[in-house]
């Protein structure tokens, strides 16, 4: 119910029709014209079909129009001019499917809502802005936003290590002192990906303790040489909603040669991960 649909195909349009026949209900639809993006949308030379055909179909009425842009969110002169001329193909196919009056018109993403004012249009779709993150590093323009996410966890094991001891799968770190390490419980099976191995670090009573050795499933070794205090069942913040912190989600997307839309929708695959909803 108030559900507006995208479709990208005259078989999209018939499904949906049949569907609201049946519930007694008008759907609304939008149609993703494709301008370049090549990810899902109708060629813009079959738009015009496509929304005669929706106009001409009972129980489904055309509400909007939209498309998807491929760089909005890099920096470069090439990129901005692919999206303009993204822009300028949705123009065009705008008109060719009958103008603007009586759809909305929506085309940007979160880099574009930010960086390019000009594809506004009649509504935004900001998606990682929404929850406080950058859409990447390269947009020319940076909001002050406020990260929403702060993942935590507990010590759960802590011991001393003699020197020359290796931790964990493959015996890719060796304590080249006397020290201490952690476990904390989280692994790449909770999404805290294993390319993170010996490069992250994690937050314990105020200060930052590298990963050491490979992530585990469901483990990660932390190393406590430079932190004597701390105590099993300590709290251990895994991630930071401080964007400078380096176990930002920002911070972690760079280190995993990756975007923090992967960082962000990784996490919580399985049960052990809570969320609560903090004020």
């Amino acid at each position: 119910e108030n559900v507006t649909l995208t479709v990208a195909s005259p078989a999209d349009v018939t499904a949906i029709a049949e569907a609201a026949q049946r519930g007694g209900a008008t759907a609304e639809i939008h149609l993703r014209i494709d301008t370049g993006m090549t990810r899902g949308g109708i060629d813009p030379q079959n738009a015009p079909a496509v929304a005669r055909q929706i106009r001409q179909t009972q129980h489904v009425k055309l509400t909007g129009l939209s498309t998807h842009f491929a760089a909005a969110d890099e920096a470069s002169d090439a990129a901005k001019t692919f999206t303009r001329m993204q822009l300028k193909r949705f123009g065009k196919a705008v008109e060719a499917c009958g103008g603007r009056a009586g759809v909305t018109l929506n085309v940007a993403n979160s880099a574009a809502t930010i960086d390019l004012p000009e594809a506004h249009l009649d509504m935004v779709r900001p998606g990682i802005s929404l929850y406080g993150y950058q859409p990447s590093d390269h947009v020319r323009v940076r909001l002050p936003l406020c990260p929403s996410l702060r993942l935590s966890g507990r010590l759960i094991w802590v011991r001393d290590v003699p020197a020359g001891e290796s931790c964990g799968y493959g015996m890719t770190f060796t304590f080249n002192r006397p020290g201490r390490a952690g476990l904390v419980p989280i692994g790449y099976g909770d999404g805290y990906f294993r390319c993170l191995s010996n490069k992250a670090t994690m937050r314990i009573r105020g200060r930052d303790v590298p990963v050491r050795g490979r992530i585990s499933m469901d483990q990660t070794i932390v190393d406590l040489t430079s932190l004597p205090e701390a105590q099993l069942g300590d709290e251990v913040e895994i991630i930071s909603p401080d964007p400078a912190a380096p176990h930002g989600v920002e911070n972690l997307a760079r280190l995993a040669g990756t975007i923090p839309y992967e960082v962000t929708c990784s996490l919580g695959r399985g049960p052990r991960t809570r969320r609560t909803l903090v004020d």
